[in-house]
């Protein structure tokens, strides 16, 4: 029974940092059911992807009310992201889960020290009409998304605010539609190879996320683009910080 308890917790809590962040929720859902709930690293990652995919749909709602939502960005950078998520997800399997949780630290790291770096508002034009950027973006993001069990949207975030330059709010939002679409690809990649998959945990999680999303997305909705950056930043190096630790004495 204390393992639905902290999955529903582990929910509730990577919800709330998915609504805010727009990519927090995937960073969080791993290692909350790695750590928390105590699920090997291979069946957190599919539950990640489809419960994190459920919870992003949902808060990205707030977002679509407000037209914050770029719908052709958002296919566009998923359509690649169907070929590329599936690539990922075969090399994840072939390799040790507490080498892909260091990999995946690294990454993170990197990405909230690069949206520490404030961008020069008078110089930036949006540039959603770039279409091969764009269909890059969502290859690279598509792939790490298979490969790490995430949504993408710590990657997303960065991805759409630096290299397409939209707003903060409009890249989480967008990143929010995005994560959901990856995590309908990298589920599906799961069920075609026949891995393992607790629908009963990933519907436990989703649920958490759900009433976490909306809250995160309200605070967000109330919040200006310098704190949602930061706290984005600021959080994902983080994390990245934590998982490092759990993980490094395993190699040394």
């Amino acid at each position: 029974m204390h393992t639905y308890v902290f999955t529903l917790i582990s929910g509730l809590l990577s919800g709330l940092a998915l609504g805010l962040t727009g990519g927090g929720g995937s960073i969080l859902a791993v290692p909350l059911l790695v750590y928390l709930v105590g699920i090997n690293i291979h069946l957190a990652i599919v539950t990640s992807l489809i419960a994190v995919g459920a919870t992003s749909l949902i808060s990205s709602i707030t977002y679509m009310k407000q037209n914050l939502v770029r719908f052709k960005v958002a296919f566009l950078m998923a359509a690649p992201g169907i070929l590329s998520t599936f690539l990922g997800s075969l090399i994840n399997k072939k390799l040790n889960g507490h080498l892909l949780l260091i990999m995946f630290s690294f990454l993170m790291f990197y990405i909230g020290f690069r949206m520490l770096k404030k961008r020069n508002i008078e110089n930036v034009k949006s540039d959603t009409q770039n279409i091969l950027k764009i269909l890059f973006f969502g290859f690279i993001v598509g792939f790490l998304s298979g490969l790490f069990g995430v949504g993408g949207g710590f990657l997303l975030v960065p991805a759409l605010y630096l290299g397409v330059n939209l707003s903060m709010k409009e890249a989480v939002g967008t990143s929010l539609f995005i994560i959901f679409m990856y995590g309908l690809f990298g589920m599906t990649s799961y069920i075609v190879e026949k891995r393992e998959i607790d629908f009963l945990i990933s519907a436990i999680f989703v649920l958490g996320g759900v009433f976490g999303g909306f809250i995160g997305a309200y605070i967000g909705e109330h919040l200006n683009q310098e704190k949602l950056r930061k706290i984005f930043a600021y959080f994902t190096m983080a994390m990245a910080v934590f998982i490092f630790l759990e993980n490094i004495g395993y190699f040394i």
